[in-house]
């Protein structure tokens, strides 16, 4: 059956769902990132079993409490014995989806072993990346496509903020409008050229930030924070938070 690796990414995501998981894709190279009671689990998906999944995998265990690896059916039950006798021995889990049925179930075979916590800087800065995501907006298993990560949320939230107000400055959008402590770096590097300093202080929305508030990919999220600034108690005096 022809199919490519990421169509194997929304059974999985309704698998682990249903076992209570917060799902987001494409988190810092790994495929699919599950956490459930403060622990993070990774899964990693490929159409084969092979040395670069394995690879993947064993990564993957030095950042994520355990790991499982994501499998086709068919590829499973060709070399069954041998894949789960090398996974068993490396303490990785599996999951196999059946791509070759018209209703592509998802089973676990295997258990990974799973540490109590990862307390290092990539495992924090992983965390933090999955926990800076509203929405799960990207897919699984693709590659050279744009993701939307917790930095570009960050910078979405500022552009609606921005977009309503005007030229403002950082410490009254952190302060009136939630946005996150490192505002005042993500204006002044604008690494993704979505703002202008228009005067000492103070920021505007460039032409390339009014143009990303229209992207699909970032709808849902540009939808939150237009409905979230709207609602604002007291319904925001934009004029006296221009300051």
């Amino acid at each position: 059956m022809n199919f490519k690796e990421a169509d194997m990414y929304a059974p999985i995501k309704a698998f682990f769902e249903g076992l209570g998981y917060v799902v987001r894709s494409e988190v810092k190279g790994i495929d699919v990132a599950l956490v459930k009671d403060d622990s993070l689990t990774a899964v990693e998906m490929k159409k084969s079993f092979n040395a670069s999944l394995l690879f993947q995998a064993l990564e993957g265990q030095k950042v994520a409490c355990g790991v499982f690896v994501a499998l086709p059916r068919d590829a499973f039950l060709k070399k069954q014995g041998h894949i789960l006798h090398i996974l068993e021995k490396l303490g990785i889990g599996l999951v196999v989806v059946a791509m070759d049925s018209p209703v592509r179930w998802v089973e676990m075979q295997l258990i990974p072993n799973m540490a109590k916590s990862r307390n290092s800087r990539a495992a924090r800065a992983l965390l933090a990346e999955f926990n800076g995501r509203s929405f799960d907006e990207n897919i699984g298993g693709t590659s050279a496509v744009r993701l939307l990560t917790a930095h570009k949320e960050r910078s979405l939230q500022v552009a609606c903020a921005l977009e309503r107000l005007g030229a403002v400055s950082p410490a009254n959008l952190i302060r009136h409008f939630e946005c996150h402590e490192t505002t005042q770096q993500l204006l002044h590097k604008n690494v993704l050229g979505w703002f202008e300093r228009v005067e000492r202080g103070k920021y505007a929305l460039s032409w390339q930030g009014h143009e990303a508030l229209d992207e699909p990919l970032f709808a849902r999220v540009v939808a939150m924070y237009r409905e979230k600034f709207e609602n604002l108690e007291g319904g925001c005096d934009v004029q006296a938070q221009k300051s």
